[in-house]
């Protein structure tokens, strides 16, 4: 190993959905809704994203408990938010501190906040809703959102007084356990990241933070793909892959349907390890019959003298990995089944 490896940060996003309010002759009934960050970012500057960002310790709070109490959700109840059975990475397992919310809940609270904070969305219930079994998330917007999202930018602990002055909980029961990526360990900064899924009935207006997001769009997971292919903008490699994902599906029910009941076998983690390839870079993904017993052992790329196609030619039997040729163009490969019974990604270009 050439230098210590930076350590890795707990982070929530959320793969925010909604039923497409035009009609129109589409490849589906749905819309994605991703930001593009600032120039100024340190992370990724200028790349199209969902909404998220680190976990902030408030996220963990107990104080969060005494107010589901208060609208008579009580701990055990909240512990049924994760109906998950299977097994499921690090960033899930519990923490030393007994005094911290359990992982899957604050979570998902990362996720509501941080997508409140860029975007200005506030996904939540009120006593009417609470009860609401449809399996889509609220949304509530009738208050003073951008002073209010000024506030809980400044400082994530106001989250939790946002929701008290507007009597209203977080929609942590509409957020699907999706997949978890952890950064390549070639990157300074790193993250492991859980990535919700929740679907909406119809899409909320946005409010912008202007220090983190410079713009945003509601599109189809196929136009965003077919527009990071066209150098239109970019999807860094997670963003891609679970779009891709998506593909499968054109009904958004489905989509939720699928998520709700995939979500009990549990997530097995994407963790990249870089490959330098003549002509490009590729990414070996876990069950790829190449990938590392220690995807750790080295914060540099690994070069192997070979193309993009050699590299892929060597392989006999099992592939999961994400070719690129350059920052718009690549191509993602899994020829077997995953044990958590996660869709493959399709690919946009023959759609």
């Amino acid at each position: 190993m050439s230098k210590l490896l930076p350590k890795i940060r707990s982070s929530s996003s959320l793969i925010l959905l909604a039923k497409n309010q035009v009609e129109k002759a589409t490849s589906c009934d749905y819309n994605a809704l991703l930001l593009t960050r600032t120039q100024k970012s340190t992370f990724m500057p200028e790349s199209s994203v969902f909404p998220g960002g680190v976990c902030d310790a408030s996220d963990s709070s107990p104080a969060w408990l005494d107010h589901f109490q208060r609208n008579e959700i009580s701990a055990v109840k909240l512990r049924n938010v994760s109906r998950v059975k299977g097994p499921r990475p690090d960033i899930f397992h519990p923490k030393a501190d007994k005094e911290s919310l359990d992982p899957s809940l604050a979570l998902r609270l990362t996720a509501i906040r941080e997508t409140f904070e860029e975007l200005g969305i506030l996904l939540c219930r009120d006593s009417k809703s609470l009860t609401s079994t449809s399996g889509y998330g609220g949304f509530y917007d009738q208050f003073d959102r951008a002073h209010w999202q000024h506030i809980v930018h400044n400082n994530a602990s106001q989250f939790l007084e946002l929701c008290k002055q507007l009597d209203v909980l977080p929609d942590v029961w509409s957020l699907h356990e999706w997949s978890v990526w952890r950064t390549p360990s070639t990157f300074k900064k790193r993250f492991e990241t859980a990535f919700f899924m929740t679907a909406l009935e119809q899409e909320p207006s946005v409010h912008i933070e202007p220090n983190e997001v410079k713009d945003c769009a509601w599109r189809s997971p196929l136009e965003y793909l077919q527009a990071s292919l066209r150098k239109e903008l970019w999807l860094p490699p997670p963003q891609f892959y679970e779009l891709s994902r998506c593909l499968n599906f054109s009904s958004l029910e489905n989509l939720r349907q699928f998520a709700a009941e995939r979500e009990v076998k549990g997530i097995q983690l994407i963790h990249p390890v870089m490959y330098k390839c003549k002509n490009g870079v590729v990414h070996l993904l876990p069950g790829d019959e190449g990938y590392p017993g220690d995807p750790d052992a080295t914060t540099d790329k690994i070069e192997i003298g070979l193309s993009v196609e050699e590299f892929r030619s060597q392989a006999n039997a099992k592939l999961h990995r994400s070719e690129h040729w350059n920052q718009y163009q690549s191509q993602l490969i899994i020829n077997f089944n995953r044990d958590d019974g996660q869709v493959h990604p399709l690919d946009p270009t023959k759609l």
